[in-house]
């Protein structure tokens, strides 16, 4: 919005509207460059569509990235999309009430290897650790409990 490209809005489920390939229709009749959408949409298609034989269905070739946020986009989802799309599936990790997302792989700034499982890293203004049962940071690659330390950026 903020550099004046057109943003579409789809309002509903990504099935049975009339079919599974309600995104991909939406793609390509307006020449969709990026879908940013939540991942339940994608567990939706993919438990219509297993084979992905929408994404034959349409010309995707405007389509270069495909952004989930929301909740978690698990790997066997994003693996699904990225085979049967052919494009990147970049997750992100927000929530309304931050305004912007807290990990991303900002493509824009700096763009980062796609990980399964990982929103990649802290967006600018997050002060983001992973902490044990006692509160000390973790190192990396360890699994524990998601903090964010006050300040938070506008948003």
């Amino acid at each position: 919005l903020l550099r004046g490209c057109t943003t579409i809005v789809y309002e509903g489920k990504p099935i049975m509207t009339p079919d599974a390939g309600a995104f991909w229709r939406i793609c390509e009749e307006y020449s969709v460059k990026t879908l940013f959408t939540a991942p339940t949409a994608f567990r939706a298609i993919k438990k219509d569509d297993p084979e992905g034989e929408f994404f034959k269905q349409y010309d995707l070739s405007k389509l270069t990235t495909i952004f989930s946020a929301g909740e978690r986009l698990d790997p066997p989802s994003q693996e699904w999309l990225m085979e049967k799309s052919g494009k990147p599936v970049i997750d992100h990790w927000w929530q309304t009430e931050t305004g912007w997302g807290i990990t991303a792989n900002l493509r824009g700034i700096e763009s980062m290897p796609v990980k399964l499982g990982s929103s990649t890293v802290p967006t600018p203004g997050f002060n983001v650790h992973i902490v044990d049962d006692a509160s000390q940071t973790l190192a990396a690659n360890e699994q524990g409990y998601i903090t964010i330390k006050l300040p938070l950026p506008p948003g």
